[in-house]
């Protein structure tokens, strides 16, 4: 088995890409030339509205997640009638909620903080470990979606077993 994987290996090392025509490179370089269009009216570079976006995005991401997932107050009511009983919940309020369909946690640092003692005298190890967690949420009636994501740090104290 681990002959068929150096021998694939060994096959890979020899593969090398196929030059690329003349007329490919002459295409990719007129479609990434920028005009004079695309660097805007009044001369601002491209790099510099790149920018603008990068840090414009992730702010309106954050406050279109934070209308979606914000409660808002009931309307005020000036002349309010009887007040109901506790009714059921209708099939239609149900639908219009938001529901978990996925989590995913990713362990992205993990480090041996080194031995420990415990209270009672026994030898452990303390760990650190670095997670990202992420929970989507969808709404089935309107298929929005919001995803949440937490960054979670946990210390695991691991017993040391001497044989």
């Amino acid at each position: 088995m681990d002959d068929e994987l150096f021998k694939l290996e060994a096959e890979l090392k020899r593969l090398r890409p196929a030059v690329p025509s003349r007329e490919l490179l002459r295409r990719l370089d007129a479609e990434l030339t920028p005009t004079p269009a695309a660097r805007g009216a009044v001369g601002v570079s491209r790099g510099w509205a790149w920018w603008v976006w990068v840090g414009a995005l992730p702010v309106a991401a954050a406050l279109a997640v934070a209308f979606v997932v914000s409660p808002r107050p009931p309307p005020i009511a000036t002349n309010p009638g009887p007040v109901a009983a506790d009714a059921p919940v209708s099939a239609t309020a149900t639908e219009a909620m938001f529901k978990p369909v996925a989590a995913e946690n990713v362990l992205y640092a993990a480090s041996d903080e080194g031995p420990v003692t415990l209270a009672d005298g026994t030898s452990a190890r303390r760990e650190r470990l670095s997670y990202i967690d992420t929970i989507t949420w969808k709404n089935s009636r309107t298929n929005a979606s919001v995803r949440w994501t937490v960054l979670r740090e946990e210390i695991r104290v691991v017993p040391v077993k001497f044989q």
